[in-house]
């Protein structure tokens, strides 16, 4: 009888376990700094086997509940954002134009798949230096250590 509980328990967390790995499928910055006025580009970069599904880049302090802000399968653009997949090297970017104080906030780097989505969060923090002279900050540089670390 009590062997049960424990075979319940040791696949549960076997489960949970492989939803945490699925995760680390999609690495991106966790911070990144733009100015008043100026613009950022975040590069999100995933395994090639998700390379066909749909991304998006969606704002908000909780995944379950950020908006869309812009979503593949073309380069699609809104007002102020763009949105490209380079299914070749598996990184899709996304530029933020005109940036102000209200864009300040947690941004999702999200892969649609059946089941669970995948994703990952960016911080992005806009200053008011340079106010004067807006300027584009590009951050390209993923670290790679996101690969083994699970962002929720």
């Amino acid at each position: 009888i009590m062997r049960t509980p424990r075979i319940l328990v040791f696949i549960y967390f076997l489960s949970i376990s492989k939803s945490t790995v699925d995760c680390s499928l999609l690495s991106g910055p966790e911070v990144v700094k733009g100015t008043y006025s100026g613009s950022v580009t975040v590069a999100c970069q995933y395994n090639l086997r998700y390379r066909e599904y749909t991304k998006y880049w969606c704002k908000g302090p909780v995944y379950e509940i950020c908006a869309i802000i812009v979503k593949t399968p073309k380069n699609r653009r809104n007002d102020r954002s763009f949105i490209s997949d380079n299914k070749e090297a598996g990184v899709f970017t996304v530029t933020m134009t005109s940036l102000s104080e209200s864009d300040t906030d947690m941004y999702w780097c999200v892969i649609s798949r059946p089941g669970r989505n995948i994703y990952t969060r960016v911080k992005l923090l806009v200053s008011h230096e340079g106010k004067a002279q807006p300027f584009t900050t590009t951050l390209l540089n993923i670290k790679m250590s996101a690969f083994l670390t699970v962002h929720h």
